[in-house]
């Protein structure tokens, strides 16, 4: 039964027995894992904080195979997400990307890119980010990675690459985009705004007190449709 040691974010615990919790948690090299860390619920136990939703923890598990759940060793906390969670809406941004990453992920499947949108966010909120553009950057970089956000910038009917300032059109079902050029006759349109907004997100990091540039309308815009998408993912 081999000894592994991985950074990883803390997604979500469950009650296990009187003194025990099921940890789900992010690894950065082996993906999503669950694991059972025994003696974690008591009021004195090894864990403190590191096992607490968020904490990017340097987690000690035994796996042994075939068995679906991890046993955790131990858990050094690196770096504590409290300062979010004492914010409700933060705290509530915070438990909308934990359910995204829990939904979109599968088990044991290294995704790095993931793991660097988690912490970049959680940095970016404490920092005190605008948490609909927090939100919203996060969900289009998820989407964005699983292959469900459509591409924006090219014509899925002839192929042309298209400007920010190209007038497109979303295809029935949301999920092509059409030029100005081409039958568009049934698709929906793309307001400027939007496209600005997700040229940013895709070309800069995500950062604190400065993002502030977009009005809500846009943002508000923009978060329709990553959650359209997000459901129809989840309905795949």
């Amino acid at each position: 039964m081999p000894l592994h040691q991985s950074d990883a974010i803390i997604l979500k615990t469950y009650p296990l027995g009187e003194a025990d919790r099921i940890v789900a948690f992010f690894t950065r090299d082996r993906g999503k894992v669950r694991g059972v860390a025994n003696g974690a619920r008591k009021m004195k136990n090894r864990f403190g904080a590191s096992l607490e939703p968020l904490a990017h923890s340097r987690i000690q598990y035994f796996e042994k195979e075939n068995r679906d759940l991890v046993r955790i060793q131990s858990a050094e906390l690196l770096d504590s997400p409290m300062k979010l969670f004492g914010d409700y809406d933060r705290a509530v941004c915070a438990g909308h990307m934990i359910e995204l990453v829990d939904r979109f992920l599968p088990e044991h499947e290294p995704q790095d890119t993931v793991f660097r949108l988690v912490r970049m966010t959680t940095r970016a909120l404490e920092q005190g980010c605008p948490i609909d553009f927090a939100s919203c950057y996060f969900e289009v970089w998820m989407l964005r990675l699983a292959g469900v956000f459509p591409n924006l910038f090219v014509c899925s009917v002839c192929s042309r690459t298209l400007q920010s300032e190209d007038e497109r059109f979303l295809a029935p079902g949301l999920q092509a985009v059409i030029c100005g050029d081409c039958d568009h006759r049934a698709g929906v349109g793309v307001l400027p705004g939007v496209v600005a907004l997700v040229l940013r997100v895709l070309k800069r990091p995500l950062e604190g007190e400065s993002e502030s540039d977009f009005e809500a309308k846009t943002l508000s815009d923009l978060q329709q449709l990553n959650r359209y998408w997000i459901r129809h993912y989840s309905e795949r």
